[in-house]
């Protein structure tokens, strides 16, 4: 018979959210359309739909499917929270799970001359296209609603003349695509109708969430930045095929988005370092013949074990686990698949059998103590939909469950961020990180034992900071 010390999630919180009045919490479908609508002011279904197409514009880039391995699936929010990116068929997904959410009908159209893969929406009883991959919408001539492609097929000049008339997107074919191949691409259309996804991206999540669970001892730190080589898609690294074309001349998007480069992975690191001397850090472990005393965990009755489950909802690239057992022999396994099937893995050592997965188990056996259990894990995540701090005051609001929270917890929460100046920013043209001056290095660290909790960052500078990191943590105290 095991012997348990506390029972195991007295010392984790679930759904820790980091969350920011300017910008979009992307933990449910419903949540980001709730957002988006009330940051733009939308009014009507014209202007709602535009929103979401600017959310999503914003938040993924063109690059190939991303794949993971059977019977993994990627759907809408892990796009979205987890890569990033995607080509024309699963960005178009991203769009109509929106699009659906917010109850309007979607169907996929394909055309044939270019290859392509669109959508189209259904409100206000007709169809409209938006098309977030090469970056275009079009209004009627008369500015009453956005055009479908039959309407465009009918009348070219809704596209040879949309940018001279004012009638086309703010980012209009930004990519380099050309107003003749629209024409082109919607005279060759076939309706498809409608689809449970497009290429590898689902219509909607399957056994994901993008709600974040810690235990007690452990931080996740999430950069703005990538590390070489730290993307975790097998094939060559995802990187925007166009460079920075998607914001060099966007007024909105650009000033955010110059301080990285061309768009590509983030990453980030947890962190799993409890102390046995707390009992809200050894709350969460699974203990089995074996109990803490004196900041050790000692073996009774036998074989003595203690399991770690580390879930994310940000794709695991690699882990070092160590371990330092104290008078005798030990050993750590891991598993990815829920304790379906364990390896055993040496401390101290880089293992990638965690890649692309979401589900890390980390469990120590030692035949008389453990003197230490750590877990340092590269993780990959898609920055473009972090919480970032913008020029003026941020309000943060934390939330956790369970609130309130578990005796002997607290959060820490800490932004990283560099404020930014240019010589006068109403003359910008273009937006490619050139010409800012940086100031040094600013952590703004806030401690929470109360749910839920809000504070403000007021930020300097005439222009959007230069985001470094947003770190998550839970600590006993």
């Amino acid at each position: 018979m095991g012997l348990w010390i506390g029972a195991p999630g007295f010392g984790a919180v679930d759904a820790f959210k980091v969350t920011t009045d300017q910008t979009i919490d992307p933990s449910s479908l419903e949540q980001i359309i709730a957002q988006v609508f009330a940051r733009a002011k939308a009014q009507n279904n014209d202007q709602k739909a535009i929103a979401l197409y600017e959310y999503v514009h914003h938040t993924l880039f063109h690059w190939a499917y991303p794949t993971e391995p059977a019977p993994q699936t990627i759907g809408p929010l892990k796009a979205i929270n987890v890569y990033g990116w995607s080509l024309c068929g699963g960005q178009h997904t991203v769009l109509k799970a929106l699009y659906e959410t917010a109850g309007w009908p979607c169907r996929y159209v394909g055309w044939s001359s270019p290859a392509h893969t669109t959508i189209e929406v259904n409100y206000d009883g007709r169809w409209h296209y938006l098309d977030v991959f090469l970056k275009c919408y079009f209004w009627a001539k008369d500015r009453s609603h956005l055009a479908s492609q039959e309407e465009l097929a009918a009348d070219p000049t809704l596209v040879l003349d949309a940018v001279k008339h004012g009638r086309a997107a703010r980012e209009h074919l930004c990519c380099g695509d050309r107003p003749e191949d629209v024409i082109s691409g919607v005279r060759s259309r076939r309706v498809v109708g409608d689809s449970k996804g497009w290429g590898s991206v689902t219509w909607r999540d399957q056994g994901y969430s993008p709600l974040l669970r810690l235990p007690s001892g452990a931080s996740l730190r999430l950069d703005w930045g990538a590390e070489p080589g730290g993307f975790a898609v097998r094939g060559k690294p995802p990187q925007h095929s166009c460079g920075i074309k998607d914001f060099r001349a966007d007024p909105v998007f650009g000033p955010v988005a110059e301080h990285y480069g061309p768009r590509n992975w983030s990453n980030g690191r947890l962190i799993y370092a409890p102390d046995f001397n707390r009992s809200a850090d050894v709350a969460e472990l699974e203990l089995t013949h074996a109990e803490a005393r004196a900041g050790q965990l000692v073996a009774r009755g036998g074989l003595g074990s203690a399991l770690i489950k580390l879930p994310l909802p940000y794709v695991y690239v690699q882990a070092v686990p160590t371990a330092k057992f104290s008078g005798g022999e030990g050993r750590l396994l891991l598993s990815v698949d829920a304790g379906k099937t364990w390896s055993a893995c040496s401390s101290g050592q880089t293992n990638t059998a965690v890649r692309q997965r979401y589900e890390l188990w980390l469990k120590a056996e030692f035949t008389v103590a453990l003197a230490e259990l750590k877990l340092e894990a590269l993780v990959e995540h898609n920055r473009c939909a972090l919480p970032y701090l913008v020029v003026g005051t941020n309000r943060v609001s934390v939330s956790a469950q369970p609130d309130p929270l578990p005796e002997g917890v607290a959060l820490l929460v800490r932004y990283g961020y560099q404020e930014a100046t240019v010589p006068d920013p109403t003359k910008r043209t273009r937006w490619d990180g050139a010409g800012i001056t940086y100031g040094p290095p600013k952590i703004v660290a806030q401690e929470i034992t109360r749910l839920p909790a809000q504070f403000d960052i007021v930020v300097a500078g005439n222009t959007p900071p230069k985001m470094l990191f947003l770190e998550r943590a839970v600590k006993a105290r």
